[in-house]
């Protein structure tokens, strides 16, 4: 299962070598939410350090053991915990007013989006808010999308190599089995449209979003999505 392999390989990650991108959650959003934050995906912890500064009740979950184990050592103002976005996690129904979710998404591919959409609706409150920031299906990847669909039911997926350069070698389908095969491909990433976000998030409103251009780690113009749902206040 592609969630299966993505997953081990964050559990590999050391502490404080994670990439991610800077954006955070605008300040007018942040203005806007008091009461509990959770960072799903956290990471190093970044976006939920910021969120406690706020005085915002703060937890931040992620899959990888090791990475949250570092950030509970800190000692800091966030509660940190294994946990799974795509599973039902230990939150009570209704639990946030904000949900935060950067380039986390990304890794989660179609067999996982149902649990995904209902687990992040369940534990967010009434009016309570979800920010995402997440990437996009972008032209300068379209050959390595073409590439993908040959072996993958899921479109618009990105194979990670092993070697930062791979990629731009990688042209016809025989050289991307090899690479499977000598093990160079150690994760497979997920572009998204902005339908398909609405899909997951079916039962949340889209209030509002926008498209932004940045660099990817590995130096492609990639296409991103910045958007807010909201959960009814009748749901």
């Amino acid at each position: 299962m592609l969630n299966d392999q993505n997953a081990e390989y964050w559990q590999n990650y050391k502490p404080g070598e994670i990439p991610s991108p800077t954006q955070e959650p605008p300040e007018e959003l942040l203005k806007s939410i008091s009461g509990r934050a959770l960072d799903i995906g956290t990471g190093d912890g970044k976006i939920a350090e910021k969120l406690a500064k706020r005085k915002l009740d703060v937890f931040g979950i992620d899959i990888a053991k090791n990475i949250i184990e570092a950030n509970i050592k800190r000692n800091s103002k966030v509660d940190y915990s294994v946990q799974d976005i795509t599973k039902r996690t230990t939150f009570p129904d209704n639990s946030f007013d904000l949900i935060t979710s950067r380039y986390t998404l990304t890794n989660i591919h179609q067999e996982s989006w149902e649990s995904l959409g209902e687990e992040v609706f369940r534990i967010l409150k009434p009016r309570g808010l979800f920010w995402v920031f997440e990437p996009l299906v972008s032209a300068s990847y379209s050959e390595r999308y073409r590439l993908s669909n040959y072996l993958l039911k899921d479109k618009n997926c990105v194979y990670v190599f092993s070697e930062k350069n791979l990629a731009e070698k990688i042209k016809k389908k025989e050289d991307l089995e090899d690479a499977i095969k000598q093990k160079k491909v150690i994760r497979i990433v997920k572009h998204y449209t902005r339908e398909e976000l609405e899909n997951i998030f079916k039962e949340l409103k889209l209030i509002q979003w926008r498209r932004a251009e940045v660099n990817s780690p590995s130096g492609f113009k990639i296409e991103t999505f910045e958007g807010v749902f909201q959960k009814q206040q009748n749901q």
